[in-house]
């Protein structure tokens, strides 16, 4: 295929608002792809050329690529970002600048080779190999490829297209049935990898049931579900193992005798930002594992722990020896997912955390989790209130004969947190899709927010909030408008289902946590629309921000469901 019929398909679904329309028009294009191109075009539709775990990024920003622009135009560097300013989009200006030229276009492999160079070039002198490059493939082009080299390459290819979504339509153009997306999602969870689970759905349905953890590629992380009080909790789960939930970063850390990884919930590769506890395992632990754990900064003089603003600290691209000093972390083992070549993930608990057990000791830079046997009440209660005593966010309750399901969010783990003078008994984790501009003190800036819950099922966000409590003037002034506008669309993301009509939109990307007095019903968003109610959504009442989530992407916020259960639950 040429990146040409390629960029047209990608035009046709950035114009389209119908999620089944989006499915159909990429079940059409994976058919027409060669195998060999597949994987290649999957990992492009999500703008990038290497599954997030590796981090390959381009380093391309936008007044770069316009440089790259201007030099396959032979303009002046200045005219061109002047334009690229007026029409607020890179590839909008190469639509309008580049002349149209006869041809079929470029090879699309050829053009994700010289994007994974580009992405790969580094070091003294890279920045100007990179333009150059680019400007190459911008002239060699169509204006509709130029358009999407250069935003993809940028980082603002809008296309309102999730993994849900291209696994379903990988199950209808490549296994011919959509409902085996779970099969794909399956293989996606232990992978992290859509090009690889590309390849694997080209093998047939049989390399997918096979599908293995692989050591360096990350598990996506399980989730838990929600409930407001110990006695609910007993009563979903019966008798139980309930352990400390940390108030740190949640970590993933894959060891293959020789090298480390270290991954984020994001599915982020972050092992530069923990030598010094990857120096503590390798002291302590020998043999291939994975293993999850919260990351805790603590004093070391008090050894007490400290709250999660501490080890952001610690996320520097370049991460130094006094930042270790500085902000020192132990870590909180709670599960062995893999070990010397054995997936443990399909094990009941209680087998996993015997092994973690045997396997985990007490070291000064790493411990497993406290935990607690509990059958009644009163007992998850105490236990409770120690946790809170201990420094920590509370407990995360487990069934014993759960198996550790990747990427899901069920029953198998509930979180118990406080709840306080008539607030829901946990935040939320909420997505920003739209903005309205602010009046007085706001003028000029973001008055209030338009806020979404995520719903898997139908891959979109739906509407829960308007939300304007809780920010500080710098957040208004300047953190919100340096995190939001380069999301900012000229339309809803057709992942957003909305009712409201907001004064900017942006893609769905940025989650935030907050907390609300409580749950209504409401005829004017979206989240769980009829679930409840015939004609009625789900809204927070009295919500307010507390903080950015940069470490949860957007499909990790809080579901749609999750907010049913809390509407039937939070004055029980």
């Amino acid at each position: 295929m040429t990146f040409k019929r390629f960029a047209e398909y990608l035009a046709k679904i950035e114009a389209e608002s119908s999620r089944l329309e989006i499915i159909r028009l990429l079940s059409e294009l994976f058919s027409e792809l060669e195998p060999e191109e597949l994987p290649k075009a999957v990992l492009l539709l999500t703008g990038k050329v290497a599954p997030e775990f590796e981090g390959l990024e381009f380093g391309v920003a936008e007044k770069e690529a316009a440089k790259a622009l201007a030099m396959a135009l032979g303009l002046p560097e200045q005219e061109v970002w002047q334009k690229v300013r007026e029409l607020g989009d890179v590839g909008r200006a190469a639509l309008e600048l580049l002349p149209e030229k006869e041809g079929g276009g470029l090879p699309l492999l050829e053009v994700y080779a010289e994007l994974r160079a580009l992405a790969e070039d580094s070091g003294p002198g890279s920045q100007l190999r990179k333009r150059e490059r680019l400007a190459n493939l911008i002239k060699r082009g169509t204006p509709l490829e130029a358009a999407y080299i250069l935003r993809i390459v940028t980082g603002r290819l809008r296309l309102g297209v999730g993994e849900a979504t291209i696994l379903e339509a990988l199950a209808q153009a490549v296994l011919g049935d959509r409902k085996l997306r779970p099969l794909l999602e399956r293989a996606y969870n232990l992978t992290s990898d859509l090009a690889y689970v590309a390849e694997l759905a080209l093998q047939g349905v049989e390399a997918l049931e096979n599908v293995q953890v692989q050591v360096g590629k990350p598990i996506r992380m399980m989730l838990a579900e929600r409930l407001p009080n110990a006695e609910a909790i007993v009563q979903k789960l019966g008798p139980h193992f309930a352990e400390f939930k940390y108030d740190g970063e949640r970590v993933q850390v894959h060891h293959d005798g020789e090298r480390f990884w270290v991954f984020s919930r994001r599915i982020e590769n972050i092992t530069h930002q923990y030598p010094d506890l990857l120096e503590a395992l390798k002291k302590e632990l020998t043999g291939s594992y994975i293993l999850e754990a919260e990351a805790v900064v603590f004093d070391p003089d008090s050894g007490e722990m400290l709250p999660f603003q501490y080890v952001l600290n610690r996320k520097v691209k370049y991460f130094t020896p006094e930042l270790a000093e500085k902000y020192p972390v132990k870590a909180f083992v709670f599960e062995l997912l893999y070990k010397d070549g054995e997936a443990l993930i399909d094990l009941p608990y209680k087998e996993r955390r015997a092994r973690l057990e045997a396997f985990i000791p007490q070291a000064e830079r790493f411990e497993p989790s406290t935990k607690r046997w509990v059958e009644t009440t009163e007992e998850l209660e105490r236990f409770f209130d120690e946790a809170l005593e201990a420094g920590t966010e509370g407990l995360m309750c487990k069934k014993p004969d759960a198996n550790y399901e990747a990427g899901k969010r069920g029953f198998k783990w509930v979180k118990f947190k406080r709840a306080a003078g008539g607030r829901l008994a946990d935040t939320l984790d909420v997505v920003i899709v739209g903005a309205w501009w602010g009046r007085g003190r706001r003028s000029g800036t973001y008055g209030s927010l338009l806020v979404a819950t995520y719903n898997p099922e139908e891959d979109r966000f739906e509407t829960v909030s308007k939300l304007g409590s809780g920010f500080t003037d710098e957040d208004l002034q300047e953190v919100l408008p340096k995190r939001l506008d380069p999301l900012r669309r000229e339309g809803p993301s057709p992942r957003v289902w909305s009712f409201l009509e907001p004064d900017v939109w942006f893609e769905p990307a940025q989650v935030i946590e907050v907390e609300a007095q409580e749950i209504t019903l409401s005829p004017n968003h979206t989240c769980a629309y009829g679930k409840v109610k015939e004609g009625r959504g789900l809204a927070l009442r009295f919500p307010r921000f507390l903080r950015y989530r940069d470490d949860k992407g957007p499909e990790e916020a809080t579901t749609s469901d999750e907010v049913v259960e809390l509407y039937h639950l939070q004055w029980k």
